[in-house]
């Protein structure tokens, strides 16, 4: 439930699913527009619910890259926040055109 309560954490998820590969912690500020203190307080929150892992990347010049990538458990989550939304859509006419754009608006 945690998770839900943070639009930061569920559309870094979204575009980690979107990417298809990793990302790095620059590219992930960039692309949501976040700050370095966002996006760390929200990396961790992923790692530690293992939402996300992390994989690492060894370069030339003893450089270590790191990557996240969405988990098992971040893309299982994932396919019930489709089915979720694909309801919300169902019932616009109910919530009302606000609430479903809002929620539209998370994809990143």
């Amino acid at each position: 439930m945690e998770l839900l309560g943070h639009e930061d954490y569920l559309r870094i998820l979204l575009a980690l699913r979107k990417d298809g590969g990793g990302m790095r912690f620059g590219q992930i500020e960039k692309l949501m527009d976040l700050n370095p203190s966002q996006v760390d307080r929200a990396l961790k929150f992923l790692r530690k619910g293992l939402w996300v892992g992390m994989c690492t990347i060894p370069t030339k010049g003893n450089r270590i890259l790191v990557e996240y990538r969405l988990g098992k458990r971040g893309a299982a989550f994932l396919e019930s926040f489709d089915s979720f939304r694909a309801a919300v859509r169902q019932r616009s006419s109910t919530l009302g055109s606000a609430e479903v754009s809002a929620l539209q608006s998370l994809s990143a």
